[in-house]
């Protein structure tokens, strides 16, 4: 080896034992918020190749993302990232997990917000990241003026799609449904996303449409004259024309509880959509 990158590559092995030893110290915790000194470290151990570090270490939090999604430490992910983009304020995919994945996994955003603020600040004219803040107000903070007050930020930046603007309507509106929902994650599917995180969104999309169809045929099944709670509801439909699936979006068979209400073979519950007290009766 030239002796002109013998010390870059003794630097980079001290960078990989130096950190690698600190991460592992940090798989359990339990804090939402990791210690500055923590990520001071990692910035510190950089040495001036801070950029590549970054890059670096985002795939190893892809791989232990995508290693066990079901029991992920969104702790730890959180210190994952926030070391990334404390070493490069404009690593793009840090900021896209923390407004997707987040959210979705922990069902709040405690852990995202800050995150996709800090991209705000880092990329001031891309509609996307007040887009997801105001999603995620919605969604998981049900607040209708704060999500209406990003999306109408996102929808004054160039490029900005027609959807931003429709969905500030909505929510001025107080007229947001399960399309709202699947409109968003249809969104973020169609972007270039680690495969991780699209199947992950894959996941949730496919709920959702799997709650969309249960809705649907329950509102069929109010018009039987008589119900006998069981599949025979079902047969009943499809002798009156109804098409039903076969197969819901998640893959599952269509079940028929004592109580008549329906649920999907593959969850052991139905998805709840929040509803204010002033939209009740409104959708």
């Amino acid at each position: 080896m030239k002796k002109k990158y013998l010390l870059p590559v003794c630097l980079l092995l001290l960078i990989n034992v130096a950190c690698n030893r600190s991460l592992s110290d940090l798989q359990h915790v339990d804090a939402p918020v990791l210690t500055q000194m923590s990520v001071q470290s990692v910035q510190v151990s950089a040495v001036g190749y801070d950029h590549f570090v970054a890059t670096w270490r985002w795939f190893q939090t892809s791989a232990y993302y995508g290693a066990d999604i079901d029991h992920v430490n969104y702790n730890y992910l959180a210190y994952l990232l926030h070391a990334i983009v404390s070493l490069n304020p404009k690593f793009e995919p840090a900021y896209y997990m923390s407004a997707s994945v987040f959210p979705w996994g922990m069902n709040s955003t405690k852990l995202s917000k800050p995150l996709v603020m800090q991209a705000m600040i880092e990329f001031p004219q891309d509609w996307r990241w007040p887009y997801y803040l105001g999603f995620n107000s919605y969604w998981f903070e049900h607040d209708d003026q704060q999500a209406a007050h990003f999306f109408e930020l996102s929808s004054m930046k160039s490029n900005a799609p027609p959807l931003v603007t429709s969905l500030a309507l909505r929510m001025r509106s107080q007229t947001g449904n399960l399309d709202v929902g699947l409109r968003f994650l249809k969104d973020l599917l169609q972007q270039k996303n680690d495969a991780k995180v699209q199947a992950s969104l894959l996941s949730q999309y496919k709920m959702l449409q799997t709650e969309q169809q249960l809705r649907a045929i329950e509102s069929l099944l109010l018009k039987l004259p008589e119900r006998t709670h069981t599949v025979e509801d079902l047969q009943q439909l499809r002798q009156r024309g109804y098409q039903l699936p076969e197969k819901l979006s998640d893959g599952g068979n269509i079940r028929v509880l004592k109580d008549g209400s329906l649920l999907s073979s593959h969850t052991t519950k139905r998805f709840k959509l929040f509803v204010p007290p002033k939209r009740k009766g409104g959708q």
